[in-house]
């Protein structure tokens, strides 16, 4: 009967070991996943703050309905059959405006919205019943206003 117990209790403990183990490498990953956003958000907004080019989209608040800068616009051509044309990123002014500095193909593009990851925003991603950015063949745009999502509690 003692040994019973005791099979019990090291199967129990062996069980909230690996459990734990689990977890602590599932934190690790988001950790680094955390990290990997971070260092993407930083050399994008490096490369692209100051773009004076055609107006893409403008960025708000999903909350306020304010302008928000610094936030990364990055749009994936929708190609003829639905599928992925190509992909491009802009970087938000002081106005909410992200500007491209070369020509981009016409067509309709989807778009994902990446904020400062230490701001009060979460990612935000298109979703079928929002607009597209369309830009023409004159290389103009449908100029939308984007709505970026608020962390809950934000």
């Amino acid at each position: 009967m003692l040994k019973t117990r005791r099979k019990i209790v090291a199967c129990l403990l062996a069980s909230l070991v690996l459990i734990s183990i689990f977890f602590a490498l599932r934190h690790v990953k988001q950790l680094e996943i955390q990290n990997r956003h971070a260092k993407y958000y930083e050399d994008v907004l490096r490369q692209q703050t100051n773009a004076s080019g055609r107006p893409i989209a403008k960025v708000l608040s999903a909350d306020r309905d304010k302008p928000v800068s610094n936030v990364i616009v990055g749009m994936t051509l929708i190609g003829p059959d639905g599928g992925d044309g190509g992909f491009f990123s802009f970087v938000t002014d002081e106005t909410g405006i992200a500007h491209s500095d070369w020509p981009l193909t016409p067509g309709r593009y989807q778009y994902h919205l990446m904020p400062d990851p230490k701001s009060r925003f979460n990612r935000t991603y298109w979703r079928r019943g929002q607009p597209y950015v369309v830009i023409s063949k004159d290389g103009t745009t449908s100029m939308p206003s984007l709505l970026l999502n608020v962390k809950s509690g934000g």
